[in-house]
């Protein structure tokens, strides 16, 4: 039976800033009237030694369950070591439960909350030194600034003349190309179609509908006497009449 002192233990948020000030405790001792019988409940101190102890002696008396209560001064938890229950002699105990009273200071840190005593506002952050620029000792600027030659110049536009003359004539040989083959095309589809227009001519001869001078005549012969009038369709055509009516009325 032994236990740690730690936040997850104790229900509370942090050890830092937690005060205990007291301690429950509850057992069912179990055990013979005659025998020995001792109970002892502590915690370790850090840095050695016990923060609190309590021991009850059972040996020749009646077992019956205990519940006491320990203060303590305000006391860190920080100072809290291991917890435990000793037992010595004859018996055991059941249903032990260990409460520990305690407080906690929020502003143990102070910087833990603007609000409390003793928070001092961080500093900003430090803004990053930009260099400075000068653009007239920008390398790219002095050349950008520096004079133009005329003589090339003059050369370039001679150049650019050049070259204009040049596309002119590609693009006028480019014409001539385009016109021959357009002429050609033109030649070889009319005469395709002078061949296709005389192929028909001579075949045509050959083609002569004939058609016979005799027929074979056809007659109708009704098995099981004269045709009868459909009165269901007359009737129906009588009510389709009456709805026509019907509708052109509301038009009217």
């Amino acid at each position: 039976m032994q236990w740690s002192m730690n936040p997850a233990t104790l229900g509370a948020y942090g050890i830092g800033g937690m005060d205990v000030s007291g301690v429950i405790y509850t057992y069912n001792p179990i055990k013979e009237l005659a025998d020995d019988f001792v109970v002892t409940i502590e915690n370790d101190k850090v840095g050695g030694g016990f923060v609190w102890q309590d021991t009850e002696d059972w040996s020749g008396k009646h077992p019956v369950r205990i519940k006491k209560v320990i203060p303590l001064a305000y006391t860190p938890l920080a100072l809290f070591g291991k917890g435990r229950v000793r037992t010595s002699g004859t018996g055991t105990v059941e249903d032990v439960s260990v409460i520990y009273m305690y407080r906690f200071d929020s502003c143990f840190n102070p910087q833990s909350d603007p609000n409390c005593p003793g928070y001092v506002k961080p500093k900003p952050p430090a803004v990053p030194k930009i260099p400075d620029y000068d653009a007239l000792e920008d390398d790219s600027v002095k050349l950008a600034q520096k004079d133009t030659d005329r003589e090339l110049l003059e050369d370039e536009e001679g150049r650019d003349e050049d070259d204009e003359e040049d596309d002119d004539s590609d693009i006028q040989e480019l014409l001539a190309s385009t016109t021959n083959a357009l002429t050609l095309a033109n030649q070889v589809a009319q005469s395709v179609i002078l061949n296709s227009i005389n192929s028909a001519t001579n075949i045509g001869t050959y083609y002569v509908a004939k058609i016979p001078d005799s027929y074979i005549t056809e007659s109708v012969v009704l098995q099981g006497g004269n045709i009868v009038d459909n009165r269901k369709a007359l009737r129906s055509l009588a009510q389709d009449n009456l709805m026509n009516q019907m509708i052109e009325e509301q038009y009217k």
